[in-house]
């Protein structure tokens, strides 16, 4: 069972999370207006054609994204309804990290700093162990929001010994790469990347923070740079239990070539318009 500071933490990253997904479902259902007043595209020129074609949404596949939203959005209120026990939600207003996860408590700031080094290490290890909790039952905003507040009480590690210091680098470390595991389940990819790209300032030769950053960039459609960094894994690794690494360039691979097609079909369909006119 989770402190009531942690649950007060849960409670707001879920509260958090409901406000982005309404936002979400507002802008589906513009989208969706658009959509059906808008006609198929058509055009005279290749570069216009194009455009349209970018800017066309599909109203069958919108409709479905606005109930799945819907759906989901229902499944999180009931989740904030049950998960809250007169816990006290609080405006946050702290400056940390974006997303950090805090409540903007400005006494749990002032104790943190009063905090000896070995005790916030203490607690940057029982939030990563809680967060590893909710993380292996697929609570992945759950445990993002408690790697997030263990990264927090890096920020008052300034003051310990030599030991200290290395540890509380090497705790940094496995949260920053278990926030990016958590990005990428929730569909976050930049934010994965942003996470990955920190952890490799501290460990440049990080196996987890590559392969990670390249499936970012895979699903974010950044091809090239993903097929760097699994080449790097594989060097990396010396050619050895590389299965991950080789199975994730097939994926890339899979997905270069069906975006080839899409660009090659849409070409094709364009200047098929243009020849019309």
């Amino acid at each position: 069972m989770f402190s009531p500071m942690m649950q007060d933490l849960v409670h707001q990253e879920m509260q958090d999370e409901a406000i982005k997904l309404k936002n979400c479902i507002v802008e589906m259902e513009a989208q969706l207006q658009r959509a059906t007043t808008q006609p198929p595209p058509s055009s005279s020129t290749l570069v216009s054609s194009y455009q349209k074609w970018d800017s066309y949404r599909d109203t069958e596949e919108l409709q479905t994204n606005v109930r799945s939203a819907k759906t989901d959005l229902a499944k999180l209120k009931e989740k904030i309804a049950d998960h809250t026990n007169g816990n006290s939600i609080q405006t946050k207003t702290c400056s940390h990290r974006n997303n950090c996860g805090c409540s903007g408590n400005r006494q749990a700031e002032r104790e943190a700093i009063a905090m000896g080094t070995a005790r916030r290490l203490q607690e940057m290890q029982s939030l990563k162990r809680e967060g590893n909790a909710l993380f292996g039952h697929q609570k992945h905003q759950q445990a993002l929001a408690l790697y997030e507040k263990s990264l927090i009480y890096f920020e008052y590690c300034f003051d310990g010994t030599d030991e200290e210091q290395k540890r509380a680098d090497e705790l940094r470390l496995v949260c920053l790469l278990n926030a990016a595991a958590c990005f990428l389940h929730l569909k976050m990819y930049p934010r994965c990347i942003d996470y990955c790209n920190e952890a490799l300032e501290i460990d440049d030769t990080n196996v987890k923070a590559l392969f990670r950053r390249a499936r970012a960039y895979r699903l974010h459609d950044k091809f090239d740079v993903a097929e760097e960094d699994l080449k790097r894994v594989i060097v990396l690794n010396g050619g050895k239990d590389c299965r991950d690494a080789k199975r994730e360039i097939k994926l890339l691979n899979d997905c270069k070539e069906r975006y080839e097609k899409k660009s090659v079909a849409f070409a094709h369909l364009a200047l098929g318009v243009s020849k019309m006119h």
